[in-house]
């Protein structure tokens, strides 16, 4: 291969990007982090620019081929799939099962189901230490039934009254909500359990008029992408997360 050429692929794989420090995940994982965003009105990226991190994500859409060779020269590796989907609510759906809104005395056992239920994810080795992934699902969870990052929390009951498990909502809009994690307990799973889970988001919606529900999930859970998909899901969006 001539120099020519390379310098022109160097060229052409140039990356024009925003760099924004994430200072809430540097000190909840103490790491030094930031987040990568494709930007055609930004400056080029430079390796220096990129060192100055410990860590550092891009989330790139999978359509966009340019960016993911770009940051793959930039030293960036992949992280995970992300695969988001849209839920259609109608008013049929006010029929469905509901859930029970979790309340601060549900803290303990949501957490505990976080806990055990997210530790395959992105936040995982070599780029983050073993217990980090549960920390994090486990206060993202306590904030949702607290209110203060999703909105709240809804319980799914069996006939004997037993909790299942547990879904997050967050309002977008005056008609979109995103649910933000969705985990059952390990004796109930396979089970229908998600399927329950499932039904009460799409009530509690159905009677706040919403008419979308969003969901993603990383692109490797096929069960979470079947549950979606028999759910009335329909794929939006692929990506990818990339580190460095």
């Amino acid at each position: 291969m001539d120099c020519g050429y390379q310098r022109r692929m160097a060229i052409n794989l140039s990356l024009r990007a925003v760099l924004e420090p994430l200072v809430w995940e540097s000190e909840f994982f103490r790491l030094k982090s930031a987040r990568l965003t494709p930007d055609t009105a930004a400056t080029d990226i430079t390796t220096q620019a990129l060192d100055n991190y410990a860590l550092v994500q891009a989330k790139v859409d999978a359509s966009e081929t340019h960016a993911l060779d770009a940051l793959s020269t930039l030293g960036f590796r992949l992280a995970e799939g992300e695969t988001d989907l849209c839920v259609a609510v109608t008013a049929q759906d006010n029929a469905l099962m509901s859930g029970r809104l979790a309340v601060t005395g549900d803290i303990a056992d949501v957490t505990a189901i976080a806990r055990q239920a997210f530790r395959l994810s992105r936040f995982r080795a070599p780029w983050y230490q073993p217990d980090d992934s549960a920390r994090f699902y486990a206060m993202w969870a306590e904030k949702a039934v607290l209110g203060t990052f999703d909105h709240l929390c809804l319980w799914a009951d069996d006939e004997q009254g037993n909790g299942l498990g547990f879904v997050t909502l967050r309002r977008l809009s005056a008609d979109e909500v995103r649910i933000g994690l969705l985990a059952v307990k390990p004796e109930f799973q396979g089970q229908g359990a998600g399927k329950k889970l499932m039904a009460a988001a799409k009530k509690w919606c159905a009677e706040q008029g919403v008419t979308r529900l969003y969901v993603a999930t990383q692109t490797s859970n096929l069960a979470a992408l079947n549950l979606y998909h028999a759910s009335g899901g329909k794929v939006i969006r692929t990506a990818y997360w990339l580190y460095r």
